[in-house]
């Protein structure tokens, strides 16, 4: 009987596990609904939504395979805070990422750090510093399953500048260092213990399970992705988007972040929108009442470019804008429009915002060599060409599509196989397809790019009076 390693990715929408073996082969792979509670700009949740959601989706991993499970990692969406109290003890939910309703000191804050990341989450802990009269524990979705698994409460994340939202420095300049607690650090694949004898026998997982330390997603998709040598480009598409390069040189892009990559001597290029595949569930959920999977079909014979313009900003943007204000728009409907055109406007439209980064990168002197794409957004091969389309660059699928549950197996066999994690990345990643670009369609897409930008930098007051007079409303 195969040995099999455990990935569990705690998502914004979802809670995805992962079964491969120690060859890093997908054998089976489940998935299950977190329901979203905020409302008005709220974006909180009940952590133990996620934490219920992961006990049914291990729950449909066959009896046989569950018990050779040797090992387990965890990765997931952020910045999200988790306040724990030092008697561990949950008693406010987990404000998301997505949430706006605590940010109105942002733009002070922003002028200090210059990080408008950094920014929201510091003016969420303030908010919620007014809240809470105990110390508590900072922690994220991937850390609070962690503490329901092995019962310890520690930080996930690679020992490196970058990869976690908080800092000891940043608690006390702004007079939050008695109110939160950063855990102690557990460098990703580490071993952290092992299941609890109460979890193992809940779970039906062996009591010897290793728990690894995981990593943010962002982090455990680029290794899942083979993104660890310079010049190579993450896609992240979710329900939001992240463009990551990793760069033999520390440059500065406007409106992207650069800090230290977890590879040794190299810098991390980021960029992170908001709402890309958000506005895809929008558009067919609230307005146009359909099916991607079904619509394929009629989408590939709708002429490309679609000649209208859609503005992702469904809730305020972030890379390259950092704009809680900025808002969605159509742009050039005309009679002709049909919800076929305007949903392939919406893909063109996500489209536009990775090429808004990406050329804001190369603009400042970043070599981009290979883009490799994962996500549930890679499953969808119209967005892919379209991507590579407006681009004009090829784009790689790379074999497991959720390359953040890749790379959290990855985590997990490097400390089963005592291996570098960088190695057993360049190992086990392998490339399904290339996405060409069609020069043709690529010349029609540099036209309506030029608007896409220009309509955001029209519009930037336009979008701070509607926003007003929609928190008032």
């Amino acid at each position: 009987m195969s040995n099999y390693v455990l990935a569990i990715d705690i998502g914004t929408t979802n809670v995805k596990i992962a079964l491969f073996d120690i060859e890093g082969n997908q054998i089976l792979v489940h998935r299950e609904k977190c329901v979203n509670t905020g409302h008005n700009g709220s974006e909180m949740i009940d952590p133990s939504i996620w934490w219920n959601s992961l006990i049914k989706t291990i729950a449909k991993i066959p009896a046989d395979k569950r018990q050779n499970i040797r090992a387990l990692s965890i990765s997931g969406q952020g910045p999200t805070i988790i306040p724990v109290s030092t008697k561990g003890n949950f008693s406010k939910k987990a404000i998301t990422w997505l949430d706006n309703s605590h940010i109105s000191e942002i733009s002070k804050i922003t002028e200090e750090k210059k990080d408008p990341q950094l920014a929201a989450v510091i003016a969420k802990l303030i908010w919620l510093d007014k809240r809470i009269e105990e110390p508590h524990y900072l922690l994220q979705p991937a850390d609070y399953i962690c503490y329901q698994l092995s019962g310890k409460i520690v930080n996930m994340t690679f020992d490196c500048e970058g990869y976690i939202p908080w800092n000891v420095v940043d608690l006390k300049r702004f007079n939050l260092s008695e109110k939160f607690i950063i855990p102690e650090l557990a460098p990703t694949g580490s071993i952290i213990g092992n299941l609890t004898k109460s979890v193992a026998k809940k779970l039906d997982l062996p009591e010897e399970t290793i728990v690894v330390s995981g990593a943010p997603d962002f982090a455990a998709a680029l290794v899942g992705t083979g993104t660890v040598k310079a010049g190579y480009l993450c896609d992240r598409g979710g329900t939001s988007q992240g463009v990551t390069l990793c760069s033999s040189r520390r440059i500065e892009a406007n409106g992207v972040m650069t800090t230290p990559y977890f590879v040794k001597g190299h810098w991390k290029l980021s960029g992170i929108m908001k709402t890309s595949g958000k506005a895809i569930d929008w558009f067919c959920s609230n307005v146009a009442d359909c099916v991607v999977e079904k619509m394929k079909a009629s989408l590939s014979q709708t002429n490309r470019p679609s000649n209208i313009i859609f503005l992702p900003y469904l809730s305020g943007e972030r890379s390259p804008h950092w704009n809680p204000d900025a808002r969605g728009v159509f742009f050039g409907l005309t009679l002709d429009a049909d919800k076929n055109h305007m949903l392939l406007s919406i893909l063109e439209g996500i489209a536009f915002s990775i090429a808004d980064i990406v050329n804001r990168m190369e603009a400042s002197g970043c070599e981009i060599s290979k883009i490799r794409t994962t996500g549930g957004q890679a499953t969808n091969e119209i967005l892919n060409q379209i991507k590579s389309d407006v681009l004009n660059k090829k784009i790689e699928l790379p074999h497991v599509y959720e390359s953040e549950l890749l790379g959290t197996a990855i985590f997990a066999i490097s400390a089963l196989k005592n291996k570098d994690i960088i190695e057993m990345s360049s190992k086990l990643v392998k490339i399904s397809k290339i996405y060409t670009p069609d020069n043709s369609k690529h010349k029609k897409y540099l036209e309506l790019f030029k608007i896409y930008r220009n309509l955001y930098t029209y519009n930037i007051d336009s979008f701070t009076k509607i926003a007003k007079i929609q928190k008032h409303s």
